[in-house]
């Protein structure tokens, strides 16, 4: 079963603070190096955010804004070791930044840290100024399922939906985590949940039908599974689901 995706936020605080003159005038030369990063991400132009933001902490290392953006950027880019760290710096300089603190927890689930993680998303979770708990909670799931621990998996994926009821995501790995404690009727449940959200969900569809071979409904499983080549006839689990069919036929 793949490993639940993790949500991250591209947002950044962008709050400057004032200094002594001469660190007041880094940190204003600096400003335009992030300024200009920041319409660089909004472009998906991560090649030159990344050039605009090693200048601006070149200039002024202390400026949380800066790093997290770059911590952003390099985890755009696939960068997780370089990520974890401008993401880290950002979170030493701003400790009260909820938003810095998940991202950070959501590259360590990139890197599989689970225990690195958990802590961050706490975190947040705690921060009665936090804006969308709901992301928190998914990826507090997200590691509990990627350490095994899948009761306190469900548990988080739990709040998570009640917090986000428009989440398929969030339903279908609440899916897998019951699926993982042998709760059949309750993973279907779950899946059949994501897909009356969002009816093209083809992992979905394939957890679905795979639930339902555990439930021993053939009729029910191969539906499922001809779903999933209907909706990605190309795709991986299409290949999958394929398989399955022809058994079931």
């Amino acid at each position: 079963m793949e490993i639940l995706k993790a949500f991250i936020l591209l947002s950044v605080l962008f709050t400057l603070s004032s200094c002594a003159l001469k660190p007041e005038k880094r940190k204003d030369d600096a400003s335009i190096h992030y300024k200009m990063a920041e319409v660089h991400f909004s472009e998906k132009n991560y090649t030159s955010a990344l050039s605009e933001l090693t200048k601006a902490v070149e200039i002024y290392p202390g400026d949380a804004p800066s790093q997290h953006l770059l911590g952003l950027t390099y985890h755009a880019k696939g960068m997780y070791n370089e990520a974890a760290a401008h993401l880290e710096k950002a979170v030493y300089l701003d400790p009260q930044n909820a938003e810095a603190r998940v991202n950070l927890g959501v590259v360590y689930l990139e890197m599989q840290k689970w225990d690195e993680a958990i802590p961050h998303f706490n975190a947040a979770l705690e921060d009665v100024f936090y804006r969308t708990p709901e992301i928190a909670r998914y990826n507090l799931g997200s590691a509990y399922y990627g350490k095994g621990d899948y009761a306190k998996a469900v548990e988080n994926l739990r709040k998570a939906v009640e917090l986000a009821p428009r989440n398929a995501i969030a339903y279908s790995s609440l899916g897998q985590a019951y699926d993982k404690l042998n709760m059949t009727d309750d993973a279907v449940d779950a899946y059949r949940k994501a897909i009356s959200i969002e009816p093209l969900f083809t992992n979905a569809y394939h957890n679905l039908g795979m639930a339902l071979l555990k439930k021993k409904d053939k009729a029910g499983a191969l539906k499922a599974f001809e779903k999933v080549v209907e909706i990605d006839p190309g795709s991986d689990k299409a290949r999958s689901a394929r398989e399955y069919i022809e058994l079931l036929k």
